[in-house]
C-alpha cells in the first residue's frame, strides 16, 4: 500500500509542479506542520504552492514539511483546536494508529481475520452498514474522479461538458490550494465536490486530531473557492477504520468508496505495468456483466495524468450505452450534498433516470470565475467554522456493499516498489 500511495504522491506533485507559473506568495501559518511518519509523502518543491493570483481570504497551514513534502497541518493551532473540540473522543473506539514496517506495508496489530475495527486495508475492503460503496440500483453509474484539481483535470471537465456528464470529484486539500481556478471550473460545471483530505495520508496512520484537521481544512479551502460544505468525503486509498468512521460522522461526513476500480492511477508511474487496453478491457468486461448485475457501481477513477484522462474519454461513451452515467450523490437519492440547503442535485428515479430540480447544481462563489486562466475570486465572506453538522450524516442516504469490491489496487507489493521510488526521490532532492 504504501508504495501505491508513494506513487500517487510522486504524480500529485508533478501535476501541481507543472500547474505552477511564476513567483507564489504563500499566505500560510509559520506553525511547524505535523507530518505523520507511518505514511509516505510526495516528494515536491514548495515552490508550487498558494499562488499568488488567488485572492486568498482564509489562513492556511504550510503545504510542505522541511523536507518538501506534503505536510499533515499542525494540530496545535488556534483554529484546529476548535475543530478538535467538536469531536466527542471518550465516543470514538480505541482503534490503534497503524504503523508501517521497513517494506511499506502495513503492520495488522491483530492476528489475521481477528481485527475488531472492520479496517478497509488489513481486513480485505471491509465495510460497515452506511458506508456508500454501491449505486443500489441496476444500471447505475457513479463516475468518480479522484486527486483533484489538477492541470489534466481542466480539460476532463471541458469534456465531460461536451458529454453532458457529471461526477462526483474528490478534492485534497493541497491541489486546491495550488490550482484553485481549477477547482472553480469543475465546481461551475455542476459536478458534485467532496473530500479528499487535505494531504492524502492514508487516515488510519494518523492521529484522531490529525484526521479531524485533516478533513475540515479541505472543507473550508473548498468552501472558500467553490462557495459549499461538502457533506462527503472518500479516505486516501479506501483506508478506514472504525476510528476513522466514529470521527468523520461527529464532523457531518460520510464515506463514499467503490466496488470497481480502473487502477489508472497506475499511468505514468515509475514501473507502470497497466496499459490502456487492460483498462479498455476491464470496461467491456463490465459492461458485458451489466445484464447480471443486482445493483449499479461505484467506480474509482483519477485525473492524475494524461493516460488517465484519455482513457476516461474511451470508455465512458461506451459506458453510457450500457449505464446511466451520475454522480454518487444522485445515485444514492441525495439531493442536498452539501450542508447549504440551496443547491440541490438531480437524484435517481425508480425508472433509473434523474429527475430534474429547479434549482442550481453550479457551486459559484461570489465574484468567482471557472476560468482555469483567469485569477478567480473567493466568497465574499469567509467560511463559517462551528459545529453545525456534527450530528452525522442520515443513514437513509447511504448504500452498503453487497458484494465484495475489487482489491486490486491495494496490492502490497506494487506499493512496496513505489516506496524504493519515492525513497530515490527522497535522495536525489536532498
Amino acid at each position: 500500500m504504501a508504495a501505491k500511495i508513494a506513487l500517487k504522491y510522486t504524480l500529485l506533485a508533478l501535476a501541481a509542479t507543472s500547474a505552477a507559473a511564476g513567483p507564489t506568495t504563500p499566505k500560510a501559518s509559520t506553525s511547524k506542520a505535523a507530518a505523520s511518519s507511518s505514511a509516505a509523502a510526495p516528494v515536491t518543491t514548495p515552490t508550487a504552492a498558494y499562488p499568488n493570483n488567488y485572492p486568498w481570504k482564509n489562513q492556511y497551514p504550510p503545504l510542505f514539511d522541511k523536507t518538501g513534502a506534503w505536510a499533515v497541518p499542525p494540530i496545535d493551532s488556534t483554529q484546529a483546536k476548535e475543530w478538535i473540540a467538536l469531536v466527542n473522543m471518550s465516543a470514538v473506539p480505541n482503534a490503534p494508529v497503524i504503523k508501517w514496517d521497513k517494506n511499506g506495508n502495513p503492520i495488522d496489530p491483530y492476528p489475521a481475520g481477528q481485527n475488531p475495527y472492520c479496517d478497509w486495508s488489513l481486513d480485505g475492503v471491509c465495510t460497515r452498514p452506511g458506508d456508500v460503496v454501491v449505486c443500489p440500483q441496476k444500471g447505475v453509474w457513479g463516475l468518480t474522479f479522484d486527486d483533484g484539481p489538477t492541470p489534466f483535470g481542466s480539460q476532463l471537465y471541458d469534456w465531460m461538458g461536451t458529454q453532458n456528464l457529471k461526477a462526483t470529484l474528490f478534492y485534497i486539500g493541497l491541489q486546491v490550494a495550488q490550482n484553485p481556478q481549477v477547482a472553480q471550473k469543475g465546481c461551475a460545471a455542476g459536478h458534485q465536490i467532496a473530500i479528499h483530505t487535505w494531504s492524502h495520508h492514508v487516515l488510519t496512520s494518523l492521529t484522531n486530531e490529525q484526521i479531524i484537521v485533516e478533513l475540515k481544512w479541505t472543507e473550508t479551502i473548498i468552501k472558500e473557492v467553490c462557495g459549499v460544505t461538502p457533506k462527503y468525503f472518500r479516505p486516501p486509498q479506501g483506508d478506514y477504520d472504525d476510528r476513522v468512521r466514529s470521527i468523520a460522522s461527529q464532523l457531518g461526513y460520510t464515506a463514499i468508496l467503490w466496488d470497481l476500480d480502473t487502477n489508472d492511477w497506475m499511468f505514468g508511474s515509475p514501473g507502470n505495468t497497466l496499459t490502456p487496453a487492460q483498462v479498455d478491457g476491464n470496461f467491456t468486461k463490465w459492461i458485458g456483466e451489466e445484464s447480471n448485475d443486482t445493483h449499479g457501481h461505484i467506480c474509482l477513477e483519477h485525473e492524475l495524468s494524461q493516460q488517465s484522462v484519455d482513457s476516461a474519454k474511451q470508455n465512458l461513451p461506451k459506458l453510457a450505452k450500457a449505464y446511466n452515467i451520475m454522480p454518487v450523490a444522485s445515485c444514492i437519492g441525495d439531493a442536498h450534498p452539501y450542508k447549504e440547503s440551496d443547491i440541490s442535485f438531480p437524484v435517481i428515479g425508480t425508472d433509473g433516470k434523474l429527475t430534474s430540480t429547479n434549482t442550481s447544481t453550479s457551486a459559484s462563489p461570489s465574484n468567482a470565475t471557472a476560468s482555469a486562466t483567469d485569477s478567480g475570486a473567493g466568497p465574499t465572506s469567509n467560511p463559517t467554522v462551528s459545529a453545525a453538522g456534527a450530528a452525522g450524516a442520515s443513514s437513509s442516504l447511504v448504500v452498503s456493499a453487497t458484494t465484495t469490491p475489487s482489491a486490486g489496487s491495494r496490492t502490497y507489493l506494487s506499493e512496496t516498489l513505489f516506496a524504493i521510488a519515492v525513497a530515490m526521490a527522497v535522495t536525489m532532492a536532498l
